[in-house]
């Protein structure tokens, strides 16, 4: 790859620079929290532009935010592509430390997929779903003696039902990534197991910093306890992600059986403890009953 500056073309080799950056809230956590243990996570272009992408009400970008995190991961651990290494001939790829690669590469994919779960599957459809069939609910009590009863129950079908469809296609999602937390998983455990409780050099990476004009090399040593903390992040990020879709899918599973329930009542209102209402009161209706079996 080659870029030009005012002293003209130069090449460059991508992989061997570091494009980590401080936001404004990593730069907040560093002055005023990481003295009560929160660690600031750096930011890259891909990642500031899947979440601008989620606040943004996007689900594609150019960059894709799901198959191309995905398609790294997949090549790392494939061909252990692991750090780069400076030798006489200048950086060149090794095999160690690809299993560090591939988890970091995990934590980027799973903190833009924890925003997508949080903001879009939990605040904006689950919740949003079940005010929407509640609203659905009252309206249709309201107006059950009124000839618009059945456009206004077709139009509640289709926009549930849009929301229903969004739902399931984000939970794919998310299915797709507990997917590829478990192929790393399963690479990475054996190594894990066998030098997370060392302190000796586990991997090295060396790379290039442009200061002042001038290009320096660095490096960056990895042990066996980074590599273990780094896996045990992977997994709470995990189960972070596993219990925000568990409590998303119970929330649609009951404004389903909520909306399914006040339909098939006879006067159109439903309780969860008691079963079908009277109309505008509290009271048992006997004369309908909603999945009798079950309640």
């Amino acid at each position: 790859l080659s870029i030009e500056d005012g002293l003209g073309q130069k090449f460059i080799t991508p992989e061997s620079l570091y494009h980590d950056f401080n936001t404004l809230g990593s730069t907040l956590v560093r002055v005023f929290c990481e003295v009560w243990g929160f660690q600031p996570n750096k930011c890259t272009h891909h990642e500031s532009v899947s979440h601008l992408a989620v606040a943004s009400g996007l689900r594609y970008i150019g960059s894709t935010s799901l198959s191309y995190p995905v398609k790294r991961i997949t090549e790392i651990i494939d061909f252990k592509q692991g750090y780069m290494f400076n030798t006489v001939n200048g950086l060149e790829p090794m095999r160690q430390g690809w299993e560090l690669r591939s988890l970091k590469e995990f934590h980027k994919l799973a903190r833009c997929r924890f925003s997508r779960v949080f903001f879009i599957m939990l605040c904006k459809l689950a919740l949003q779903t079940n005010l929407q069939i509640t609203l659905f609910i009252i309206f249709r009590l309201l107006h059950k003696q009124q000839g618009v009863l059945v456009n206004m129950t077709v139009v509640g079908y289709i926009s549930i039902a849009s929301l229903l469809y969004t739902f399931s296609v984000e939970f794919f999602d998310v299915v797709w990534v507990f997917g590829i937390f478990s192929h790393v998983r399963r690479a990475v455990g054996g190594t894990v197991a066998e030098v997370g409780d060392s302190s000796k050099c586990y991997a090295v990476d060396d790379f290039i910093v442009n200061e002042d004009g001038e290009d320096s090399n660095q490096r960056i040593v990895y042990s066996g306890k980074e590599l273990k903390a780094a896996y045990y992040e992977a997994v709470r990020v995990s189960w972070r992600l596993m219990l925000i879709t568990l409590l998303s899918t119970w929330l649609i599973g009951y404004a389903l059986v909520k909306f399914f329930c006040a339909v098939r009542c006879e006067h159109g209102a439903w309780e969860f403890e008691n079963g079908c209402l009277q109309p505008f009161d509290d009271t048992v209706d006997p004369t309908s009953q909603c999945l009798p079996s079950i309640f």
